[in-house]
């Protein structure tokens, strides 16, 4: 007996197979690909908040250096350290110090302000040291007079200096100069050098491009 078989319906199962196949496959490289998309996009979000956070961080450590060094860099401003001199001080500090300490005599000089190299190695960062040069000549009661000087300078004048030199030398010494000379007469002849220091930003600075460096 000869068994009939449908070979139209298998036919039609084996095309509808073959379709579900086809969309089958494409649904599940349409996922992949969907997948991979995502993870792309996913990937990248991660990298930009991690460029966030990075830029968070060196904020938080720039504003923390700034909160560090702030109160430092006001304070070399206001002892005039730090931007233009104030040889006006300087010079009030001097005739003061000459009234109330009772000099002979006091006569000054000073320099014009230029770029100092020290003796050492300085890392200045954004600025440059300048210096001027205080010639100072004047007549002393005793030495314990320049000290004094010193003091009113320290007191009144803004600015930072230091003593490059100091000489002194006996006036009229003898005993029959002792007789004679005034009471207000000077016993020392005293000739010293001083040198005031200050920091100036750099016209042109490319060495602080961040918030790190105090303005």
């Amino acid at each position: 007996m000869t068994e009939y078989i449908d070979w139209q319906t298998i036919r039609n199962a084996l095309i509808f197979l073959g379709i579900s196949v086809v969309i089958s496959t494409s649904l599940i490289m349409g996922t992949f690909m969907f997948l991979d998309r995502i993870k792309g996009q996913h990937d990248i979000q991660e990298r930009y908040l991690g460029n966030i956070r990075t830029q968070y961080q060196r904020l938080d450590e720039e504003i923390a250096t700034i909160d560090t060094y702030l109160p430092h860099f006001q304070r070399f401003v206001q002892i005039g350290l730090i931007g233009k001199e104030h040889r006006l001080t300087w010079l009030e500090a001097l005739r003061n110090a000459a009234e109330r300490i009772g000099f002979p005599e006091l006569h000054y000089n000073i320099s014009s302000r230029e770029p100092h190299v020290p003796d050492f190695p300085v890392e200045d960062g954004p600025y440059r040291i300048y210096a001027s040069e205080m010639q100072l000549t004047t007549g002393l009661l005793h030495e314990g007079d320049l000290f004094s000087l010193l003091e009113e300078l320290d007191r009144h004048a803004v600015g930072i200096y230091h003593v490059v030199h100091c000489k002194l030398r006996r006036v009229g010494w003898g005993f029959s100069h002792a007789l004679a000379r005034a009471p207000n007469q000077a016993n020392l002849h005293c000739e010293c050098t001083l040198r005031w220091y200050t920091l100036e930003k750099r016209a042109n600075n490319r060495s602080c491009e961040t918030a790190s460096c105090v303005p």
